[in-house]
Protein backbone atom coordinates (compact mmCIF):
# COMPACT_ATOMS: atom_id res chain seq x y z
CA UNK A 1 0.00 0.00 0.00
CA UNK A 2 1.37 3.72 -1.30
CA UNK A 3 2.27 5.69 2.11
CA UNK A 4 0.34 9.08 2.08
CA UNK A 5 3.34 11.08 1.66
CA UNK A 6 3.64 8.94 -1.66
CA UNK A 7 0.40 9.84 -3.03
CA UNK A 8 0.23 13.46 -2.24
CA UNK A 9 4.38 13.40 -4.21
CA UNK A 10 2.10 11.76 -6.83
CA UNK A 11 -0.77 13.73 -7.31
CA UNK A 12 1.43 17.17 -6.85
CA UNK A 13 3.43 15.30 -9.77
CA UNK A 14 0.35 14.45 -11.89
CA UNK A 15 -0.95 18.28 -10.81
CA UNK A 16 2.43 19.39 -12.46
CA UNK A 17 1.58 17.44 -15.37
CA UNK A 18 -2.40 18.86 -15.75
CA UNK A 19 -0.22 22.58 -15.96
CA UNK A 20 2.04 21.67 -18.53
CA UNK A 21 -0.18 20.12 -20.81
CA UNK A 22 -1.86 23.81 -21.59
CA UNK A 23 1.50 24.89 -22.56
CA UNK A 24 3.18 21.90 -24.41
CA UNK A 25 1.85 20.30 -27.71
CA UNK A 26 3.16 17.07 -26.94
CA UNK A 27 3.38 13.93 -23.52
CA UNK A 28 7.27 13.84 -24.27
CA UNK A 29 7.72 17.45 -23.58
CA UNK A 30 5.18 17.34 -20.45
CA UNK A 31 7.37 14.47 -18.93
CA UNK A 32 10.85 16.01 -20.00
CA UNK A 33 9.92 19.47 -18.04
CA UNK A 34 8.12 17.48 -14.81
CA UNK A 35 10.21 18.58 -11.49
CA UNK A 36 10.86 15.01 -10.04
CA UNK A 37 12.93 16.63 -7.19
CA UNK A 38 10.34 16.59 -4.72
CA UNK A 39 8.92 13.48 -5.99
CA UNK A 40 8.83 9.90 -3.67
CA UNK A 41 11.64 7.93 -5.18
CA UNK A 42 14.75 8.03 -4.14
CA UNK A 43 18.09 6.29 -5.59
CA UNK A 44 19.06 3.17 -3.85
CA UNK A 45 22.49 3.67 -5.56
CA UNK A 46 22.93 6.01 -2.80
CA UNK A 47 25.95 7.93 -4.36
CA UNK A 48 25.57 9.81 -7.43
CA UNK A 49 29.15 9.09 -8.51
CA UNK A 50 28.52 5.62 -9.76
CA UNK A 51 26.52 6.12 -12.28
CA UNK A 52 26.75 7.77 -15.71
CA UNK A 53 22.82 8.75 -15.30
CA UNK A 54 21.61 11.49 -13.69
CA UNK A 55 18.38 9.87 -11.21
CA UNK A 56 16.22 12.65 -11.74
CA UNK A 57 17.05 12.56 -15.40
CA UNK A 58 16.50 8.10 -15.13
CA UNK A 59 12.57 8.68 -13.51
CA UNK A 60 12.03 10.79 -16.23
CA UNK A 61 13.05 8.15 -19.08
CA UNK A 62 10.64 5.56 -16.76
CA UNK A 63 8.21 7.88 -16.53
CA UNK A 64 8.25 8.48 -20.32
CA UNK A 65 8.21 4.82 -21.15
CA UNK A 66 5.34 3.51 -19.11
CA UNK A 67 3.38 6.59 -20.44
CA UNK A 68 3.79 5.79 -23.63
CA UNK A 69 3.67 1.86 -22.86
CA UNK A 70 6.92 0.84 -23.63
CA UNK A 71 9.06 -2.19 -23.35
CA UNK A 72 12.92 -1.87 -22.60
CA UNK A 73 13.72 -3.34 -26.69
CA UNK A 74 11.52 -0.23 -27.62
CA UNK A 75 12.41 2.64 -25.21
CA UNK A 76 16.01 1.96 -26.46
CA UNK A 77 14.93 2.28 -29.86
CA UNK A 78 13.21 5.03 -28.96
CA UNK A 79 16.22 6.85 -27.13
CA UNK A 80 18.40 6.11 -29.80
CA UNK A 81 16.59 6.01 -32.77
CA UNK A 82 15.55 9.15 -32.64
CA UNK A 83 18.49 10.82 -31.08
CA UNK A 84 16.68 13.52 -28.94
CA UNK A 85 13.94 11.38 -26.26
CA UNK A 86 17.66 11.20 -24.28
CA UNK A 87 18.79 14.74 -24.77
CA UNK A 88 15.12 16.04 -23.31
CA UNK A 89 15.60 13.97 -20.14
CA UNK A 90 19.11 15.12 -20.10
CA UNK A 91 20.37 11.75 -19.62
CA UNK A 92 24.13 12.62 -22.08
CA UNK A 93 23.85 9.86 -24.14
CA UNK A 94 21.26 6.60 -24.83
CA UNK A 95 21.59 4.01 -22.47
CA UNK A 96 21.45 0.31 -24.07
CA UNK A 97 18.42 -2.18 -23.38
CA UNK A 98 20.67 -3.82 -20.98
CA UNK A 99 21.51 -1.02 -18.94
CA UNK A 100 17.73 0.49 -18.60
CA UNK A 101 16.70 -2.79 -17.16
CA UNK A 102 19.62 -3.01 -14.69
CA UNK A 103 18.70 0.50 -13.41
CA UNK A 104 15.01 -0.11 -13.30
CA UNK A 105 15.56 -3.11 -11.02
CA UNK A 106 18.62 -1.62 -9.22
CA UNK A 107 17.90 2.16 -8.57
CA UNK A 108 14.81 1.68 -7.40
CA UNK A 109 12.43 -0.15 -5.02
CA UNK A 110 9.59 -1.94 -5.16
CA UNK A 111 7.46 0.67 -3.93
CA UNK A 112 9.18 3.06 -6.23
CA UNK A 113 8.74 1.45 -9.14
CA UNK A 114 4.82 1.08 -8.47
CA UNK A 115 4.61 4.56 -8.07
CA UNK A 116 6.55 5.33 -11.38
CA UNK A 117 3.91 3.03 -12.83
CA UNK A 118 0.82 4.72 -11.31
CA UNK A 119 2.67 8.42 -11.73
CA UNK A 120 2.87 7.56 -15.31
CA UNK A 121 -0.43 6.24 -15.94
CA UNK A 122 -2.01 9.33 -14.29
CA UNK A 123 -0.12 11.44 -16.62
CA UNK A 124 -1.19 9.33 -19.93
CA UNK A 125 -5.05 10.26 -19.12
CA UNK A 126 -4.22 14.07 -18.42
CA UNK A 127 -2.26 13.89 -21.81
CA UNK A 128 -4.67 12.26 -23.02
CA UNK A 129 -7.55 14.52 -21.92
CA UNK A 130 -5.42 17.02 -23.94
CA UNK A 131 -4.99 15.26 -27.20
CA UNK A 132 -1.30 15.81 -26.96
CA UNK A 133 -0.48 11.76 -26.88
CA UNK A 134 0.68 10.86 -29.90
CA UNK A 135 2.68 7.63 -31.45
CA UNK A 136 5.94 10.04 -32.83
CA UNK A 137 8.21 12.80 -31.23
CA UNK A 138 8.48 16.36 -31.15
CA UNK A 139 10.81 18.36 -33.02
CA UNK A 140 13.74 19.39 -30.61
CA UNK A 141 13.84 23.23 -30.24
CA UNK A 142 17.99 24.56 -30.01
CA UNK A 143 17.06 25.67 -26.65
CA UNK A 144 16.51 21.78 -25.36
CA UNK A 145 19.96 20.63 -26.21
CA UNK A 146 22.33 22.78 -24.49
CA UNK A 147 22.76 20.40 -21.15
CA UNK A 148 23.55 17.39 -23.86
CA UNK A 149 27.01 18.42 -24.59
CA UNK A 150 24.95 19.82 -27.92
CA UNK A 151 24.86 23.71 -27.70
CA UNK A 152 23.18 26.12 -29.90
CA UNK A 153 26.68 27.45 -31.03
CA UNK A 154 27.47 23.88 -31.65
CA UNK A 155 24.57 23.54 -33.87
CA UNK A 156 25.10 27.20 -35.26
CA UNK A 157 28.53 26.72 -36.38
CA UNK A 158 27.43 23.53 -38.02
CA UNK A 159 24.86 24.97 -40.47
CA UNK A 160 26.83 27.96 -41.28
CA UNK A 161 29.62 25.86 -42.09
CA UNK A 162 27.85 23.33 -43.90
CA UNK A 163 25.88 26.09 -45.95
CA UNK A 164 29.07 28.15 -47.10
CA UNK A 165 30.67 24.89 -48.09
CA UNK A 166 27.50 23.70 -50.29
CA UNK A 167 26.37 26.79 -51.63
CA UNK A 168 29.32 29.31 -51.99
CA UNK A 169 30.17 28.79 -55.68
CA UNK A 170 26.39 29.14 -56.85
CA UNK A 171 26.44 32.85 -58.69
CA UNK A 172 24.00 34.82 -60.84
CA UNK A 173 25.92 36.87 -62.23
CA UNK A 174 24.09 40.12 -61.77
CA UNK A 175 25.86 43.58 -61.41
CA UNK A 176 27.41 44.41 -58.54
CA UNK A 177 25.86 47.48 -57.21
CA UNK A 178 22.27 45.20 -57.39
CA UNK A 179 19.55 46.39 -55.13
CA UNK A 180 19.95 42.62 -53.17
CA UNK A 181 23.19 40.63 -52.79
CA UNK A 182 23.44 37.15 -54.00
CA UNK A 183 24.01 36.03 -50.40
CA UNK A 184 20.24 37.35 -49.62
CA UNK A 185 18.92 35.29 -52.44
CA UNK A 186 20.68 31.92 -51.44
CA UNK A 187 19.98 32.35 -47.84
CA UNK A 188 16.05 32.76 -49.20
CA UNK A 189 16.31 29.98 -51.73
CA UNK A 190 17.49 27.36 -49.16
CA UNK A 191 14.73 28.58 -46.60
CA UNK A 192 12.13 27.80 -49.64
CA UNK A 193 13.96 24.33 -50.15
CA UNK A 194 13.60 23.38 -46.08
CA UNK A 195 10.38 24.84 -45.86
CA UNK A 196 8.41 23.41 -48.95
CA UNK A 197 7.24 26.70 -49.59
CA UNK A 198 7.23 28.51 -53.08
CA UNK A 199 8.31 31.65 -54.11
CA UNK A 200 4.42 33.44 -54.10
CA UNK A 201 4.42 32.61 -50.04
CA UNK A 202 4.38 35.47 -48.08
CA UNK A 203 7.57 36.84 -46.67
CA UNK A 204 6.80 37.55 -43.39
CA UNK A 205 8.37 34.43 -41.86
CA UNK A 206 11.54 34.54 -43.54
CA UNK A 207 11.86 38.53 -42.73
CA UNK A 208 11.39 37.87 -39.05
CA UNK A 209 14.03 34.45 -39.34
CA UNK A 210 16.48 36.44 -41.42
CA UNK A 211 19.02 39.86 -41.02
CA UNK A 212 17.95 41.59 -43.73
CA UNK A 213 16.33 44.45 -43.95
CA UNK A 214 14.53 44.31 -47.17
CA UNK A 215 13.87 41.15 -48.89
CA UNK A 216 13.08 40.79 -52.82
CA UNK A 217 9.39 40.27 -53.77
CA UNK A 218 8.63 36.31 -55.12
CA UNK A 219 8.68 37.38 -58.54
CA UNK A 220 12.59 39.06 -58.27
CA UNK A 221 13.48 36.11 -56.67
CA UNK A 222 12.04 33.71 -59.12
CA UNK A 223 13.79 35.84 -62.06
CA UNK A 224 17.01 35.62 -60.40
CA UNK A 225 17.14 31.78 -59.63
CA UNK A 226 16.16 31.58 -63.58
CA UNK A 227 19.59 33.68 -64.27
CA UNK A 228 20.95 31.29 -62.35
CA UNK A 229 20.29 28.43 -64.33
CA UNK A 230 20.28 30.00 -67.61
CA UNK A 231 23.26 28.69 -69.92
CA UNK A 232 25.79 31.38 -71.26
CA UNK A 233 24.40 33.23 -74.63
CA UNK A 234 28.30 32.76 -75.71
CA UNK A 235 28.95 29.36 -77.45
CA UNK A 236 32.04 27.85 -79.03
CA UNK A 237 32.68 25.83 -81.90
CA UNK A 238 32.92 22.50 -79.43
CA UNK A 239 29.53 23.03 -78.88
CA UNK A 240 28.90 22.12 -82.03
CA UNK A 241 30.95 19.52 -82.33
CA UNK A 242 28.21 16.86 -84.13
CA UNK A 243 27.12 19.55 -86.25
CA UNK A 244 23.67 20.79 -84.50
CA UNK A 245 22.82 23.34 -81.42
CA UNK A 246 23.34 21.78 -78.38
CA UNK A 247 19.33 21.24 -77.13
CA UNK A 248 18.36 23.68 -74.03
CA UNK A 249 18.37 21.39 -71.02
CA UNK A 250 21.49 20.17 -71.84
CA UNK A 251 23.31 23.88 -71.59
CA UNK A 252 20.99 24.24 -68.66
CA UNK A 253 22.37 21.36 -67.15
CA UNK A 254 26.24 22.27 -67.41
CA UNK A 255 25.38 25.77 -65.94
CA UNK A 256 23.97 24.22 -62.66
CA UNK A 257 26.33 21.07 -62.46
CA UNK A 258 29.47 23.27 -62.29
CA UNK A 259 28.58 25.09 -59.27
CA UNK A 260 27.08 21.87 -57.60
CA UNK A 261 30.57 19.97 -58.32
CA UNK A 262 32.72 22.96 -56.86
CA UNK A 263 30.51 23.07 -53.62
CA UNK A 264 30.84 19.51 -53.23
CA UNK A 265 34.10 19.60 -53.24
CA UNK A 266 34.42 21.46 -50.38
CA UNK A 267 31.79 19.48 -48.73
CA UNK A 268 33.97 16.56 -49.30
CA UNK A 269 37.29 18.37 -48.59
CA UNK A 270 35.18 19.07 -44.91
CA UNK A 271 33.99 15.45 -44.32
CA UNK A 272 37.17 13.86 -45.11
CA UNK A 273 38.78 16.72 -42.56
CA UNK A 274 36.55 14.60 -40.04
CA UNK A 275 36.92 11.43 -41.00
CA UNK A 276 33.40 11.01 -42.59
CA UNK A 277 35.05 9.15 -46.20
CA UNK A 278 37.15 6.25 -46.23
CA UNK A 279 38.09 5.62 -50.20
CA UNK A 280 37.50 3.97 -52.11
CA UNK A 281 34.09 3.90 -51.86
CA UNK A 282 30.38 1.93 -52.30
CA UNK A 283 28.28 4.11 -54.46
CA UNK A 284 25.06 3.12 -55.71
CA UNK A 285 22.55 4.70 -58.48
CA UNK A 286 18.72 5.26 -58.69
CA UNK A 287 16.34 7.64 -60.14
CA UNK A 288 13.86 9.83 -58.41
CA UNK A 289 10.77 11.09 -60.10
CA UNK A 290 9.06 14.49 -58.91
CA UNK A 291 5.88 14.13 -59.77
CA UNK A 292 4.04 16.78 -62.47
CA UNK A 293 -0.01 16.43 -62.82
CA UNK A 294 -0.76 18.58 -66.12
CA UNK A 295 -2.44 16.38 -68.99
CA UNK A 296 -0.11 16.65 -71.91
CA UNK A 297 -3.03 16.25 -74.08
CA UNK A 298 -5.32 18.81 -74.98
CA UNK A 299 -8.98 18.97 -74.01
CA UNK A 300 -11.32 18.48 -76.59
CA UNK A 301 -12.17 22.36 -76.55
CA UNK A 302 -8.97 23.20 -77.30
CA UNK A 303 -8.13 20.90 -80.57
CA UNK A 304 -7.58 22.98 -83.76
CA UNK A 305 -8.23 20.67 -87.37
CA UNK A 306 -4.58 21.07 -88.15
CA UNK A 307 -3.46 19.21 -85.29
CA UNK A 308 -1.14 16.27 -85.29
CA UNK A 309 -2.82 13.26 -83.29
CA UNK A 310 -1.22 10.67 -81.36
CA UNK A 311 -2.85 7.15 -81.02
CA UNK A 312 -2.65 5.98 -77.29
CA UNK A 313 -4.22 2.77 -76.29
CA UNK A 314 -6.14 2.78 -79.39
CA UNK A 315 -7.83 6.50 -78.81
CA UNK A 316 -6.99 9.55 -80.88
CA UNK A 317 -5.22 11.97 -78.36
CA UNK A 318 -3.83 15.77 -79.38
CA UNK A 319 -0.42 16.67 -77.59
CA UNK A 320 -0.42 20.25 -76.02
CA UNK A 321 2.53 22.04 -78.12
CA UNK A 322 4.07 23.14 -75.40
CA UNK A 323 3.94 20.43 -72.80
CA UNK A 324 7.61 20.61 -71.00
CA UNK A 325 9.72 17.49 -72.70
CA UNK A 326 11.76 16.72 -70.02
CA UNK A 327 8.78 15.24 -68.44
CA UNK A 328 7.98 11.19 -69.34
CA UNK A 329 5.69 8.90 -68.40
CA UNK A 330 2.22 7.25 -69.12
CA UNK A 331 -1.58 7.48 -68.49
CA UNK A 332 -0.55 6.59 -64.72
CA UNK A 333 1.47 9.54 -63.71
CA UNK A 334 3.99 11.46 -65.12
CA UNK A 335 7.35 13.27 -63.67
CA UNK A 336 10.57 15.25 -64.22
CA UNK A 337 13.27 12.43 -63.56
CA UNK A 338 16.45 12.65 -62.12
CA UNK A 339 19.60 10.26 -61.94
CA UNK A 340 22.23 10.56 -58.74
CA UNK A 341 24.89 8.48 -57.97
CA UNK A 342 25.30 8.17 -54.11
CA UNK A 343 27.90 7.22 -51.69
CA UNK A 344 26.11 4.28 -49.35
CA UNK A 345 27.77 1.83 -46.35
CA UNK A 346 29.29 3.28 -43.33
CA UNK A 347 30.76 6.42 -45.52
CA UNK A 348 29.00 9.82 -44.73
CA UNK A 349 25.70 9.19 -47.25
CA UNK A 350 26.92 12.06 -49.92
CA UNK A 351 25.10 12.54 -53.10
CA UNK A 352 28.35 12.88 -56.20
CA UNK A 353 26.15 12.74 -59.28
CA UNK A 354 22.70 14.20 -60.74
CA UNK A 355 22.05 13.77 -64.11
CA UNK A 356 18.48 14.95 -65.61
CA UNK A 357 16.88 11.93 -67.65
CA UNK A 358 15.31 12.66 -70.67
CA UNK A 359 13.00 9.72 -71.89
CA UNK A 360 10.38 9.39 -74.87
CA UNK A 361 7.15 9.03 -74.15
CA UNK A 362 3.81 8.74 -75.88
CA UNK A 363 2.62 11.93 -76.05
CA UNK A 364 5.72 12.57 -78.53
CA UNK A 365 4.37 10.17 -81.19
CA UNK A 366 7.03 8.50 -82.84
CA UNK A 367 9.83 7.03 -80.14
CA UNK A 368 12.93 6.63 -82.59
CA UNK A 369 12.65 10.45 -83.59
CA UNK A 370 13.17 11.43 -79.99
CA UNK A 371 16.19 12.57 -78.16
CA UNK A 372 16.48 9.91 -75.09
CA UNK A 373 18.88 8.94 -72.60
CA UNK A 374 20.01 5.00 -72.53
CA UNK A 375 20.78 3.91 -69.18
CA UNK A 376 24.28 3.45 -69.94
CA UNK A 377 24.69 6.95 -70.78
CA UNK A 378 23.06 8.08 -67.45
CA UNK A 379 25.91 5.71 -65.57
CA UNK A 380 28.56 6.86 -67.92
CA UNK A 381 28.23 10.26 -66.87
CA UNK A 382 26.99 9.82 -63.52
CA UNK A 383 30.47 7.88 -63.11
CA UNK A 384 32.14 10.64 -64.89
CA UNK A 385 30.94 12.87 -62.53
CA UNK A 386 31.47 11.12 -59.20
CA UNK A 387 35.06 10.20 -60.12
CA UNK A 388 35.96 13.97 -60.15
CA UNK A 389 35.44 13.65 -56.32
CA UNK A 390 36.29 10.00 -55.31
CA UNK A 391 37.56 6.62 -56.15
CA UNK A 392 34.68 3.98 -56.10
CA UNK A 393 35.31 0.54 -55.83
CA UNK A 394 31.88 -0.80 -56.03
CA UNK A 395 28.44 -0.05 -57.35
CA UNK A 396 24.89 -1.23 -56.89
CA UNK A 397 22.24 -0.54 -59.01
CA UNK A 398 18.29 -1.82 -59.23
CA UNK A 399 16.72 -3.58 -61.77
CA UNK A 400 16.07 -0.31 -63.65
CA UNK A 401 19.18 -0.05 -64.97
CA UNK A 402 19.68 -4.19 -66.11
CA UNK A 403 21.21 -3.76 -69.14
CA UNK A 404 24.19 -5.17 -70.96
CA UNK A 405 25.54 -1.34 -71.97
CA UNK A 406 25.48 -0.41 -68.55
CA UNK A 407 27.23 -3.55 -67.28
CA UNK A 408 30.24 -2.69 -69.74
CA UNK A 409 30.28 0.86 -68.60
CA UNK A 410 30.64 0.10 -65.19
CA UNK A 411 33.12 -2.63 -66.09
CA UNK A 412 35.47 -0.48 -68.15
CA UNK A 413 35.85 1.85 -65.12
CA UNK A 414 37.43 -0.80 -63.15
CA UNK A 415 34.71 -0.65 -60.77
CA UNK A 416 32.95 -4.06 -59.26
CA UNK A 417 28.99 -4.13 -60.33
CA UNK A 418 26.38 -6.06 -58.57
CA UNK A 419 23.26 -5.34 -60.20
CA UNK A 420 19.91 -8.01 -60.07
CA UNK A 421 17.93 -9.18 -63.20
CA UNK A 422 14.71 -10.69 -63.13
CA UNK A 423 14.31 -14.55 -63.46
CA UNK A 424 14.24 -16.04 -67.03
CA UNK A 425 13.50 -19.85 -68.27
CA UNK A 426 17.56 -20.06 -68.75
CA UNK A 427 17.65 -19.79 -64.97
CA UNK A 428 15.15 -22.45 -63.98
CA UNK A 429 17.26 -25.41 -64.64
CA UNK A 430 19.71 -24.04 -62.31
CA UNK A 431 17.19 -22.72 -59.53
CA UNK A 432 15.58 -26.07 -59.55
CA UNK A 433 18.95 -27.66 -59.09
CA UNK A 434 19.65 -25.59 -56.22
CA UNK A 435 16.39 -26.59 -54.30
CA UNK A 436 16.94 -30.24 -54.72
CA UNK A 437 20.31 -29.74 -53.06
CA UNK A 438 19.89 -31.28 -49.61
CA UNK A 439 22.56 -28.66 -48.17
CA UNK A 440 23.57 -25.73 -50.85
CA UNK A 441 21.12 -22.30 -50.98
CA UNK A 442 23.53 -20.47 -53.36
CA UNK A 443 24.64 -21.25 -56.68
CA UNK A 444 27.05 -19.41 -59.15
CA UNK A 445 27.37 -19.69 -62.65
CA UNK A 446 30.77 -18.54 -63.00
CA UNK A 447 33.12 -16.89 -66.15
CA UNK A 448 30.03 -16.12 -68.66
CA UNK A 449 30.85 -13.79 -71.51
CA UNK A 450 29.69 -10.69 -72.12
CA UNK A 451 30.22 -8.49 -75.82
CA UNK A 452 29.36 -5.14 -76.16
CA UNK A 453 30.55 -3.31 -79.20
CA UNK A 454 33.72 -5.83 -79.65
CA UNK A 455 34.56 -5.87 -75.90
CA UNK A 456 34.09 -8.62 -73.93
CA UNK A 457 34.10 -9.47 -69.77
CA UNK A 458 33.17 -12.30 -67.95
CA UNK A 459 30.69 -11.87 -65.28
CA UNK A 460 29.11 -14.23 -62.61
CA UNK A 461 25.49 -15.14 -62.43
CA UNK A 462 24.59 -15.63 -58.86
CA UNK A 463 21.25 -17.50 -57.61
CA UNK A 464 20.32 -16.58 -53.21
CA UNK A 465 17.04 -16.66 -51.86
CA UNK A 466 14.62 -14.09 -52.45
CA UNK A 467 14.74 -11.56 -49.57
CA UNK A 468 10.83 -10.76 -51.11
CA UNK A 469 9.19 -13.99 -51.43
CA UNK A 470 9.63 -16.83 -49.33
CA UNK A 471 10.58 -19.93 -51.22
CA UNK A 472 11.74 -17.90 -54.20
CA UNK A 473 15.17 -17.41 -55.60
CA UNK A 474 16.47 -13.71 -56.90
CA UNK A 475 19.60 -13.49 -59.26
CA UNK A 476 22.44 -11.20 -59.40
CA UNK A 477 25.10 -10.46 -61.48
CA UNK A 478 28.67 -9.27 -60.81
CA UNK A 479 31.89 -8.21 -63.20
CA UNK A 480 33.66 -10.09 -59.84
CA UNK A 481 34.65 -13.93 -59.96
CA UNK A 482 33.08 -14.91 -56.70
CA UNK A 483 32.52 -18.61 -55.30
CA UNK A 484 30.20 -20.05 -53.59
CA UNK A 485 31.20 -18.81 -50.15
CA UNK A 486 31.68 -15.40 -51.19
CA UNK A 487 27.80 -15.32 -52.69
CA UNK A 488 25.73 -14.34 -49.21
CA UNK A 489 28.76 -11.34 -48.33
CA UNK A 490 28.81 -10.12 -51.49
CA UNK A 491 24.41 -9.82 -51.92
CA UNK A 492 24.33 -8.85 -48.43
CA UNK A 493 26.02 -5.57 -49.39
CA UNK A 494 23.35 -4.56 -51.98
CA UNK A 495 20.85 -4.14 -48.90
CA UNK A 496 22.68 -0.97 -48.17
CA UNK A 497 21.42 0.44 -51.17
CA UNK A 498 18.02 0.94 -50.12
CA UNK A 499 19.44 3.98 -48.29
CA UNK A 500 19.27 5.69 -51.35
CA UNK A 501 15.04 4.95 -51.44
CA UNK A 502 15.62 6.86 -47.52
CA UNK A 503 17.44 9.64 -49.48
CA UNK A 504 14.74 10.50 -52.02
CA UNK A 505 12.27 9.83 -49.87
CA UNK A 506 13.98 12.83 -47.52
CA UNK A 507 15.13 14.98 -50.52
CA UNK A 508 11.46 14.91 -52.02
CA UNK A 509 9.73 15.68 -48.72
CA UNK A 510 12.06 18.04 -47.05
CA UNK A 511 14.46 19.67 -49.29
CA UNK A 512 12.21 20.58 -52.10
CA UNK A 513 10.47 23.80 -52.68
CA UNK A 514 6.86 24.07 -53.94
CA UNK A 515 6.74 25.13 -57.72
CA UNK A 516 4.50 25.03 -60.59
CA UNK A 517 6.96 26.14 -62.90
CA UNK A 518 7.37 24.19 -65.97
CA UNK A 519 10.57 26.21 -66.72
CA UNK A 520 13.37 23.38 -67.06
CA UNK A 521 15.72 26.08 -65.15
CA UNK A 522 13.74 26.46 -62.44
CA UNK A 523 12.91 23.15 -62.01
CA UNK A 524 16.13 21.64 -62.36
CA UNK A 525 17.92 24.19 -60.57
CA UNK A 526 15.72 23.75 -57.45
CA UNK A 527 16.58 19.81 -57.48
CA UNK A 528 19.90 20.17 -57.36
CA UNK A 529 19.57 22.62 -54.72
CA UNK A 530 17.60 20.26 -52.78
CA UNK A 531 20.53 18.06 -53.40
CA UNK A 532 23.03 20.13 -52.15
CA UNK A 533 20.24 20.98 -48.77
CA UNK A 534 20.51 17.24 -48.48
CA UNK A 535 24.18 16.98 -48.24
CA UNK A 536 24.34 19.65 -45.95
CA UNK A 537 22.15 17.79 -43.46
CA UNK A 538 24.59 15.14 -43.56
CA UNK A 539 27.84 17.23 -43.14
CA UNK A 540 26.27 18.77 -40.61
CA UNK A 541 25.29 15.92 -38.36
CA UNK A 542 28.85 14.52 -38.93
CA UNK A 543 30.18 18.03 -37.45
CA UNK A 544 27.83 17.92 -34.69
CA UNK A 545 29.33 14.40 -33.78
CA UNK A 546 32.66 15.89 -33.70
CA UNK A 547 31.94 18.60 -32.07
CA UNK A 548 30.31 17.25 -28.66
CA UNK A 549 32.04 13.99 -26.42
CA UNK A 550 29.24 12.88 -25.72
CA UNK A 551 27.72 9.86 -28.23
CA UNK A 552 24.51 10.92 -30.30
CA UNK A 553 22.97 7.34 -31.32
CA UNK A 554 23.74 5.78 -34.47
CA UNK A 555 20.67 7.94 -35.80
CA UNK A 556 21.48 11.16 -37.32
CA UNK A 557 21.37 13.76 -34.45
CA UNK A 558 19.37 16.29 -36.51
CA UNK A 559 16.27 14.85 -38.83
CA UNK A 560 15.86 15.99 -41.81
CA UNK A 561 12.91 17.96 -41.27
CA UNK A 562 14.47 20.10 -38.25
CA UNK A 563 17.07 21.71 -40.61
CA UNK A 564 15.01 24.09 -41.92
CA UNK A 565 14.48 25.46 -38.10
CA UNK A 566 17.91 25.42 -38.17
CA UNK A 567 18.57 27.62 -40.74
CA UNK A 568 16.38 30.06 -39.71
CA UNK A 569 17.84 30.72 -36.68
CA UNK A 570 21.66 30.45 -38.65
CA UNK A 571 20.07 33.36 -40.45
CA UNK A 572 20.05 35.67 -37.41
CA UNK A 573 23.26 36.68 -36.32
CA UNK A 574 24.34 35.65 -32.48
CA UNK A 575 24.11 38.53 -30.50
Amino acid sequence: MPTPQTEAAVDGLVEQAEELCTLHDHITRVIAALDVSEGPFSDQYGRASTTDFAFESVVRMFLYQHARGFNDSELHRRLKGTAYVFIRFELGRAPTQQAINYMWRRRFSLADRRAIKATARDIRAVAADHDIVSDGEPRLDPGEVSDAGVTDEHIMQAIRTARDRGLGAFETDRAANARYPDELFFERQAYLNLADVGTTTPRRRFDQLSDWNNTPHGDTHLRTMKQIAAPTEQMSLTDFADGERPRDWQRIREAILEPFHAGLECLLEEIDANDGLREPVIAAVDITHWEFYPSPYKDDDDVEPEDDVVIVNGKEKVPKDEFPEMVSGDKEGRSYKFATLTIIGQDTPIVLGIEPVREASTWEGDASQIESHTKADIVRRLLAQAQQHVEIHKLFADREFDAMEVRDVIDRHNITYLIPRPVYAADLDQIEKLEEHPLADVAVERAVPLSVDGRSHELSFMYVPSTEEDGKYAVFTTNRDVTPDQVMGLTAQYSHRWQIESEYKTIKHHFLPTTASTDYRVRLLYFVLGVVMYNVWRLTNLLLREAVSGSLGAKPPLRAGEVVELVGFCLVPPD
